[in-house]
């Protein structure tokens, strides 16, 4: 009988059964005051997926940059021996075809130049070749000079008359400029018609 009183006491108590409830609180707070197995597996996943995405973007901005990098060298060269050669074809009166190699993809282009400096000597020649993959110019009094860099390599110089109105004549340049890199190839192909002086 007094057990009895004594649990429905204990019922009827706000305080006894405050008492417990707070009890159930710190034994619950008890357990998760760490991490289970399963939560600490999902924490190291998004980890790793972040990490991956990290590393992938690094990767591809500075294979981008690489890449980019050596397309703008190759542009470049392409452009600067294309320039090189339309101004040194303008200002020749012909070519000389004795030493010219034409429509060929290892071409050769030999032009005859008038020498104001010296009167007793009315012409001069430049000859432009490749060899290598390295193209060069050659002027008298000047000697030989690489008009393509290191980091690049010229698989084809292609030289072509063109006969034009008037009797003027032409020649057409084809060159292929190639990065040397394995790893980022590039490349640029430039066609380019440059008139002779000729007579006039």
């Amino acid at each position: 009988m007094k057990n009895e009183k004594r649990q429905i006491k204990i019922k009827n108590d706000p305080a006894a059964a405050g008492y417990h409830n707070f009890s159930f609180f710190i034994f619950h707070f008890s357990l998760r005051r760490g991490f289970s197995l399963i939560e600490a597996v999902v924490y190291v996943a998004l980890l790793g997926v972040v990490a991956v995405f990290v590393a992938n973007s690094l990767v591809y901005l500075v294979t981008t940059y690489a890449r980019a990098r050596a397309e703008r060298e190759v542009l470049s060269n392409a452009r600067s021996i294309t320039a090189t050669l339309s101004s040194h074809i303008a200002s020749a009166a012909a070519p000389y075809r004795p030493t010219s190699r034409f429509d060929a993809d290892a071409g050769q282009l030999s032009l005859i130049t008038s020498a104001t400096s010296t009167p007793w000597h009315t012409m001069t020649y430049a000859d432009v070749w490749s060899d290598n993959g390295i193209v060069y110019l050659r002027e008298e009094g000047v000697g030989d000079r690489a008009l393509s860099a290191g980091s690049v390599r010229v698989t084809i110089l292609k030289f072509e008359r063109v006969a034009q109105a008037l009797g003027r004549e032409a020649v057409r340049v084809t060159l292929r400029v190639d990065a040397t890199g394995a790893r980022f190839p590039a490349s640029a192909t430039l066609i380019t018609t440059t008139a002779l002086r000729g007579n006039y």
